[in-house]
């Protein structure tokens, strides 16, 4: 935990690196590698649990959404889902075609929502959802409760 505070990394990452110089210390000394390769799995699966622990599993999800509707999804984020959202310009690599990219973050439900209807909207869209660690601003986690 010293180590985090100076380094800024995960804990779990730093358990996994300070375990795995001392499974290599035992992998020089004993000479047998099956020990080892079992620490490394345990060792593996026990940083990610305290990083998932320690985080949390996130509610929110980054949405960016291409389409030619647009307008419509934006009605729906704005006043159906009440969530804001930024237009990102964008030039479509095969046809060079510009673009507007919508740029949202919505809970699970809004998530399932919204999908569903860009889905009846325009069959053709074309989104991708990002796990979102932590949101800070307006509607999610203030701005002055940063440490």
């Amino acid at each position: 935990m010293i180590l985090e505070k100076y380094t800024k990394m995960p804990l779990g990452q730093l358990l996994m690196t300070v375990d795995s110089i001392i499974v290599i210390f035992g992998l020089a000394v004993f000479r047998d590698w099956r020990i080892p390769l079992y620490s490394w799995i345990t060792i593996f699966v026990t940083g990610k649990v305290i990083d998932t622990v320690l985080a949390g599993i996130s509610a929110e999800k980054c949405m960016i959404i291409i389409s030619d509707k647009h307008e419509e999804i934006r009605e729906r984020i704005l006043f159906d889902i009440n969530r804001g959202g930024t237009y990102l310009p964008g030039v479509g690599l095969y046809k060079r075609e510009e673009k507007k990219i919508i740029y949202t973050v919505v809970n699970r439900r809004e998530l399932s929502m919204l999908t569903d209807y860009i889905r009846e909207v325009d069959r053709s869209a074309f989104i991708t959802v990002l796990d979102a660690t932590e949101i800070l601003g307006n509607g999610f986690k203030p701005l002055d409760e940063i440490s």
